[in-house]
């Protein structure tokens, strides 16, 4: 048997719809609520060009290839962040936020080429954030300016000192001594490194090439909601999605025929949709014309199964096979053919009831030990229309009764009825809750099991592996309470239909003990009636009380 192939994302969704508006409600309501508690977390961003630092080692530096500028830049990002550089920030905001303030919510790195300082600053809002950024660029450009002016004083200082040192060391008399020759070339190059120090220093400045003014890259409290919303939305999406296909592969059920063919890959025979109450009530009317899926099943059955005897079961009450054995004889009873229906559900007389055979003494209990013959057993029911159905019912049921039955009477009346009819209906239980009567399901030619609307896969995949692995073959399947189609032809009810006090789907409870419909007529079957000949017209039989037991 195939496996239910696995669900569709879209359909699993769609079966669980409304589990899933409530998931993706839920996720977005905590999105919105999330966003509205932490409010917008707005922020806006710098960027500072550098210069290259020059060849005179003004800021001591040597950025001249490009490894060592790349390196200049972070040291710059690291020294932006310092609490020197933050100290100003917050001096150019007049005190408004502290240095400690500050650290959380400035934050500075190189850019990805290496020429810049991205600066970022987080301060809640944008207009605010956008403040910090242009505080603490201008911070670091003053105190940039701070430390190449000092660097300057500091070259100056030095080349001073050194010609100091030159000027002493030449004596007072300059015409005998050598050592004044060379004193004016050292003196000259001393004054040379001094002005080029003064231009480096001018020309670098605050070592910034320029500043990109700060903007705000955030988002209001009302963008943040609505950005967490789509976010949420799309999460809670995922989620539902995610929870309602495992729901749906867990829960295999034979929603439609579909499943039910790529579930078992045989042929469905009819599809019978959920009815009416009146018109369910009709078709547990006995000799009412059977609706067509079940004349189509009949048709189907009498083709595969030419002369034989058919179990019709399903894998749990209420599924429809008594009212699905009696619609489908009665359809091949009227195309002409000589049919028995056997009620084996000895427990639940569900067939004897719809038939006003509940209480009849003598059935299929009293075939299976030994106390009756097969003959004695069969009643006749008029359809109407000079059509007839013979019927052996369920007979009397006790517990102690079933460990009498014997599977070698029951196999030898399964062979007696394949001999005597065109076609034999066998209604029954699931074989797991009723053993007794599984010898017929060895010795049928055929198992149609009922398959109520979503039922369950695993129940009807248990119930084909027990029918195989008691010998039977499963000869179609009917998919019943399926959904209404518009375009379904249905037919009239009759005033006497609409009368039924006790109207249900297919498969429901009994008839009201002891009733019998006035379409009804039972006698006891004669033993020798040949194929073909016509049986005395029926009378009313007198309600039989059932019997006090011992």
């Amino acid at each position: 048997m195939e496996e239910q192939p696995s669900p569709k994302i879209l359909d699993a969704l769609w079966r669980y719809r409304w589990t899933s508006l409530a998931i993706v409600a839920l996720v977005v309501l905590a999105s919105a609520l999330a966003a509205w508690l932490l409010g917008g977390t707005s922020s806006a961003g710098a960027r500072i060009v550098l210069k290259t630092p020059d060849k005179a080692g003004i800021v001591g530096v040597d950025a001249q290839s490009e490894t060592a500028f790349v390196r200049y830049v972070n040291q710059r990002a690291l020294f932006l962040v310092s609490d020197r550089v933050l100290s100003g920030a917050s001096a150019n905001l007049a005190g408004a936020v502290p240095v400690d303030v500050l650290r959380d919510e400035v934050a500075a790195k190189a850019s990805d080429n290496g020429e810049s300082i991205m600066v970022t600053v987080n301060a809640g809002d944008s207009e605010s954030s956008a403040s910090i950024a242009d505080a603490v660029t201008k911070a670091y450009q003053a105190e940039s300016k701070e430390d190449v002016r000092a660097a300057e004083q500091k070259t100056l200082d030095t080349l001073a000192a050194r010609r100091r040192d030159v000027l002493a060391s030449v004596p007072a008399d300059k015409g005998a001594d050598p050592n004044t020759l060379a004193a004016g070339p050292t003196l000259g190059d001393l004054d040379k490194q001094a002005t080029q120090a003064r231009i480096a220093a001018e020309q670098f400045g605050d070592g910034v090439s320029f500043v990109d003014k700060a903007v705000a890259d955030g988002t209001s409290v009302l963008g943040t909601i609505a950005r967490d919303l789509a976010i949420g939305f799309v999460v809670g999406l995922l989620i539902a999605g995610a929870v309602a296909w495992v729901r749906a592969d867990r829960d295999r059920r034979m929603r439609e025929v579909d499943d039910l063919t790529a579930a078992t890959g045989e042929p469905v025979l009819a599809e019978i949709e959920l009815l009416a109450e009146p018109e369910a009530a009709a078709l547990r009317e006995v000799g009412s014309h059977p609706l067509w899926p079940y004349q189509f099943a009949a048709s189907s059955l009498r083709t595969s199964v030419e002369r034989g005897v058919v179990v019709v079961t399903s894998s749990a009450p209420g599924d429809g096979s008594t009212t699905s054995t009696l619609q489908i004889a009665t359809a091949a009873a009227r195309s002409g053919a000589r049919v028995l229906v056997v009620d084996a559900s000895v427990r639940t007389h569900g067939l004897s009831d719809l038939l006003g055979l509940r209480y009849d003494p003598k059935g299929l209990t009293s075939i299976a030990v030994g106390a009756s013959r097969m003959d004695e057993c069969t009643r006749v029911v008029d359809l109407g229309d000079r059509v007839y159905l013979w019927a052996i019912p369920a007979g009397q049921y006790q517990e102690a009764t079933l460990d009498h039955f014997r599977s070698s009477l029951l196999q030898a009346a399964v062979g007696a009825m394949r001999s005597a009819y065109d076609l034999v209906l066998i209604d029954t239980a699931s074989p797991s809750s009723a053993p007794e009567v599984t010898p017929v399901i060895k010795e049928s030619d055929g198992v149609v099991v009922v398959v109520r609307r979503d039922r369950e896969a695993r129940l009807v995949h248990r119930l084909r592996e027990q029918i195989r692995l008691l010998g039977g073959q499963v000869a179609g399947y009917l998919f019943t309470f399926a959904r209404p189609q518009p375009d379904t032809p249905h037919r009239a009810v009759s005033a006497r239909s609409r009368q039924q006090p006790m109207a249900q789907q297919p498969g429901s409870g009994p008839q009201q003990r002891g009733q019998q419909s006035p379409a009804q007529q039972t006698v006891p079957a004669q033993p020798a009636v040949q194929k073909g000949q016509q049986p005395v017209q029926a009378q009313p039989l007198k309600q039989q009380q059932p019997q006090k037991q011992q």
